[in-house]
């Protein structure tokens, strides 16, 4: 790479013009970024066409195989915070790097031993390093200048996708390659995200740490009000997400291949609402806090249509549609509001954002299957996860204020 031409010496111009490199093109940022995304999100749903599978392969119970998605969802939680604070002390590829690179090396030692233990033990650290680079890949793509509204957008996007690609794709490695080579193909690929990020430069200057206060961000209004918005959005969207394919054969008696197409469908539309949020954002149609607000009541109407127990189709087409963009729609506002927020590190302010949002993904799944078990039908199984989007909602409302107050505050500073 050409260097800047200088008639001072090398050794006299100042350290951090030493260090600078040409930043990688935005497009090429935002593919990297996206890229990494995918291969995050894939891990969210590539398990779930094996179930039946590994329950007959490890002699599992249903329970068991559930820990799949509960311990990469823990592990997921746990890396926010801490990869959040690394980003911001050390600059987000560094972090982005080594998270990448644990996901990819322990989603391919999973298969190689077909023991419970093992694989259970290698999916919470896939969470993990997923979790790590999900939130520096955010963090790169909120600095993406008067681009990062669209860059937000569509690294939420291609989440979405790699949630779709992973329930789409599986069963066909399955006949192909079998339920081992299935998790193999899936870690090796996400193991090529190390590799294109050694190319990329996020545009970061080197040694340039923000200033870290974990406790006045735990003590953020602003934080906190995000955090349980998304609740409602990203939380509500998953924790439905799981259970869309059973519901659909539940309550419409659909083969099980078009329930679960319909329910990819519903992933897949996320790659079309979360940029359009973005660009919505970015071309000030919209603010984000009323796309937010928005986003949490779509997101409700749409789960207690989807709760009433009655076999009325139109019931599930307005309900699945609402919730897939309520639940996607927000994705910019929330992640660029908290980037955006001057008196917490950007990395810490989107880990805690995420943090405080998941309990709908870790305790929604498993009590929506539990209360269908002792019902037989989805009144109070979704109905329970309308608790979640009564607090996102008035969160939603709350987050306003809480944003401009902190903004007051850090001005008057």
């Amino acid at each position: 790479m050409s260097q800047p031409h200088s008639s001072l010496p090398l050794t006299s111009l100042p350290a951090h013009h030493v260090r600078h490199r040409q930043p990688s093109s935005i497009p090429l940022r935002i593919f990297a970024t996206c890229f990494t995304a995918i291969m995050v999100a894939v891990h969210y749903t590539n398990y779930s066409p094996l179930i039946t599978i590994i329950r007959s392969e490890l002699h599992a119970n249903g329970s068991q195989v559930g820990l799949f998605s509960t311990l990469l969802f823990l592990g997921l939680a746990s890396a926010y915070i801490p990869a959040g604070i690394l980003g911001d002390r050390l600059g987000a590829r560094p972090v982005l790097i080594a998270s990448c690179a644990l996901m990819g090396i322990s989603a391919i030692l999973l298969p190689l031993f077909p023991n419970l233990t093992w694989m259970l033990v290698c999916r919470i650290f896939v969470g993990l390093g997923s979790g790590g680079a999900f939130i520096t890949g955010a963090g790169i793509a909120s600095r993406l200048g008067k681009h990062a509204s669209l860059g937000q957008g569509l690294y939420g996007g291609a989440t979405q996708a790699g949630s779709g690609l992973g329930l789409l794709v599986t069963p066909h490695l399955l006949s192909w390659i079998g339920w081992r080579g299935s998790f193999l193909f899936w870690g090796i690929l996400s193991a090529t995200a190390v590799i294109i990020w050694l190319f990329i430069n996020d545009g970061q200057e080197i040694h340039t740490p923000v200033p870290i206060n974990l406790k006045k961000a735990v003590h953020s209004r602003a934080v906190w009000t995000l955090g349980l918005s998304h609740l409602g959005t990203f939380g509500l969207g998953n924790a439905i997400a799981a259970w869309i394919t059973v519901y659909l054969v539940m309550q419409y008696k659909l083969p099980l291949t078009l329930a679960a197409t319909f329910g990819s469908i519903v992933i897949l539309a996320g790659m079309i609402f979360r940029p359009l949020g973005g660009i919505l954002l970015g071309r000030n149609v919209i603010g984000a806090i009323p796309l937010l607000r928005i986003g949490t009541i779509m997101g409700a109407v749409g789960v207690a249509l989807l709760a009433i127990p009655l076999r009325f189709i139109p019931f599930a087409i307005i309900g699945l549609t609402l919730v897939a963009i309520g639940s996607t729609i927000p994705y910019t506002s929330v992640f660029n509001a908290a980037a955006n927020l001057r008196s917490v590190g950007k990395g810490v302010a989107q880990a805690l954002v995420s943090d405080i949002s998941s309990p709908t993904v870790i305790i929604g799944p498993p009590l929506i299957g539990f209360l269908v078990d002792r019902t037989g039908n989805f009144l109070l199984a979704f109905g329970s996860i309308l608790l979640f989007s009564c607090v996102a909602i008035t969160a939603s409302f709350l987050a306003g204020p809480a944003l401009k107050r902190e903004a007051e505050d850090v001005a008057q500073e």
